[in-house]
């Protein structure tokens, strides 16, 4: 398919158009040093769609479309003759000091008239408001479409002192144009329309007082009015709405001027003066006053970007005060819906689950309920009891320990000096460290008269705050961490201890309850192994000392306590060359005591064979494990028995992982 050529655009034509009550009537010109007039139409006042496609058939791309006076304003000003850029250079200024910004400078039109002497020329300044609309344009039209004003119009019409007038009852307008003793004297003003409904005579007489006026400013006497007036009565034309007062050789003053090609118009007068006001702004477009013939509705510049386009369609206050409540609307209302129809779905796809979710909901909000009233009236008995371990000092002995959801912590025990540190110092030091860990507060203490050695029994009082805060302690304090055995006599290196903590995770790992115990023996240094915890009917704990150990007393290790209990190993027997000091395998627990000849009597197992392992069941592997458990803590193994019994722990370990 071919493509269609399109029609380019002949810079040498022109288009003058009228609105007029019945229409529009159109002139197409040749521009040139004597402008040509090749066709003269008129069109419906409706038919801006055939002025359109009339004017591409005939590649017109240039619009000029008379303003009324009703939307114009005239003023005029002396100016110094000079080159003509720069006297329109100096009425632009004026302008600009006239309307104060108030009119763009695209619906300015600036024109250079001849003034009373060759020293004084006539500046015409001609502005279109914004507030005014004009002439309504199609969207089409407006791109090639710029406005001549009608009082420019006038300007060639006034000659041989007989005014030019041209009046429009519809809309009020009056263009005059007047020769005076002081130059060209040009007005356009506006009578209210509703003075044209009582058949016209109070607006002819608003135009007869506009004549008036106008002949007094061009300075005429006032005893020729009256003659003015019935001369220009003698000139009026009426068409429809319109007034028309021109003089009687306009005809031969536009002939001069232009070359007309219409058919009819050589021989008819009458077709000049009905078309002498498109006529008259055809010479205005062409010739030296064309600045005046340049108005545009808008600002010419470059395609604005969307924000641009954005930000000019929202700057109406109205406008974005109906987008700002549209958009609260949505906002609020949109997510509202959303999840009405996501609960509309879910009961269209599963009818019988919102029953039981609702069900399953009020169980979980009764048991947030009951763990929230727990919370309130109970306390984490084994946490406080660990946060007041670490911050318990060395030489403190704790004999019994009071805890009340209500009346806070109470703890009674005796105190010794350490080092250069007196026993009150040590108890002071307790209660800081109490008050800065943030779970205990206001912590105050009492003491009786210390003894000879310097141990003096005191009374701690302290508030429960926070019991569920998780206290951050300094590793040094925090004998979750660390053990006090473990940093005071180097444990973690001790093969014995190595192997209890291997014991009691490998236990844990199995599920064996005998592992557990055994574990929990080998761990020591716990505030709960040195006290035994009853309760009480009024919720408080109570914990009192048993036998030698202490709070943070030794385990099952032999490893000396904290506090009074402790044994110090400069003072200790056989320092001086007699017998050991304390060790992890002497000491209470450990050489003399019930608990370490029950540890030395463990008898052996036998070595495991892969046909027992293979038949062993899972009660019997577990009973098994637990032995081998306890025969690996005898002090008294060598290396051979111990490596055995490594062996095989390890390797009934396996075989029980299997069976689970």
């Amino acid at each position: 398919m071919k493509s269609q050529p399109t029609n380019t655009i002949d810079d040498t034509l022109l288009a003058v158009a009228e609105r007029q009550a019945e229409g529009w009537r159109v002139l197409l010109v040749r521009r040139g040093d004597r402008p040509t007039i090749l066709n003269a139409r008129e069109f419906s006042a409706n038919d801006q769609t055939g002025l359109a496609a009339w004017l591409d058939s005939q590649r017109c791309g240039d619009l000029r479309v008379i303003l009324p006076a009703a939307a114009t304003i005239v003023r005029t000003q002396s100016m110094p003759a000079a080159a003509p850029l720069q006297m329109l250079a100096a009425l632009r200024l004026q302008a600009e000091g006239v309307f104060l910004g108030s009119v763009p400078m695209a619906r300015i039109g600036l024109g250079i008239l001849d003034g009373k002497s060759d020293t004084e020329r006539q500046g015409v300044i001609m502005a279109w408001p914004e507030t005014q609309v004009g002439v309504e344009v199609g969207a089409k039209l407006e791109t090639i479409t710029r406005y001549v004003p009608e009082p420019a119009a006038m300007l060639l019409l006034a000659a041989n002192g007989h005014p030019a007038v041209a009046a429009d009852s519809a809309d009020g307008s009056i263009a005059i144009a007047l020769q005076g003793t002081e130059g060209l004297v040009i007005r356009a003003t506006r009578e209210s329309p509703a003075d044209a409904a009582d058949g016209g005579a109070a607006w002819r007489e608003g135009l007869r007082q506009a004549l008036v006026e106008t002949a007094l400013n061009a300075g005429m006497e006032p005893s020729r009015i009256a003659a003015f007036l019935a001369q220009a009565d003698s000139s009026s034309e009426e068409s429809g709405t319109r007034v028309v007062m021109l003089d009687a050789n306009v005809a031969d003053l536009l002939g001069s001027k232009l070359t007309v090609q219409v058919a009819g118009a050589e021989d008819d007068a009458s077709w000049w003066r009905s078309w002498a006001i498109p006529l008259a702004a055809t010479l205005i477009c062409c010739g030296n006053l064309s600045e005046l013939a340049r108005l545009r509705r808008r600002e010419q510049r470059n395609a604005p970007t969307r924000i641009e386009q954005f930000a000019e369609r929202y700057s109406s206050p109205s406008r974005a005060l109906r987008v700002a409540v549209a958009a609260f609307v949505i906002a609020g209302i949109a997510p509202i819906a959303a999840a009405w129809l996501r609960g509309k779905v879910l009961e269209w796809k599963m009818p019988e689950s919102a029953g039981k979710f609702e069900v399953s909901q009020k169980e979980i909000e009764q048991r947030i309920q009951l763990y929230s009233e727990l919370s309130k009236r109970t306390l984490p008995m084994a946490k406080l009891l660990g946060d007041l371990a670490c911050c318990t000092p060395d030489g403190v002995e704790i004999e019994s320990i009071q805890l009340s959801a209500t009346q806070g912590i109470s703890v009674r025990g005796v105190a010794k000096a350490q080092g250069e540190k007196s026993a009150a110092e040590i108890v002071n030091s307790m209660a800081r460290l109490m008050d800065s860990s943030g779970v205990f507060d206001k912590t105050h203490w009492r003491w009786n008269t210390p003894d000879g050695r310097g141990i003096f029994k005191f009374d701690l009082d302290s508030l429960i705050t926070r019991p569920t805060m998780a206290a951050d302690f300094p590793e040094d304090r925090d004998w979750a961490v660390k053990t006090l055995a473990q940093r005071k006599y180097n444990m973690v290196d001790d093969a014995d201890s190595a192997d209890s903590s291997h014991d009691a995770a490998t236990h844990a790992n199995a599920g064996t309850d005998a592992a557990k115990g055994d574990g929990a023996a080998a761990e020591g240094n716990t505030l709960a192994s040195a006290a035994d915890t009853s309760t009480k009917a009024n919720g408080a704990t109570s914990s009192r000392s048993n036998g030698g150990s202490t709070a943070g007393g030794s385990g099952d290790g032999g490893v000396p306590a904290r506090g009074i209990g402790r044994r110090d190993p400069a003072t200790a027997p056989g320092t001086d060359g007699g017998d050991k000091p304390a060790t992890a395998s002497s000491g209470v627990g450990a050489g003399g005591g019930p608990a370490a000849t029950a540890m030395q009597n463990t008898a052996i197992p036998d070595e495991v064979t892969d046909d027992q392992l293979k038949t062993m069941t899972k009660e019997t592997a577990r009973a098994l494990l637990a032995d081998f458990a306890k025969a690996k803590r005898r002090p008294d193994l060598d290396a051979d028995t111990r490596k055995r019994l490594d062996v095989d722990f390890n390797r009934i370990l396996d075989r029980l992982k299997g069976m689970q």
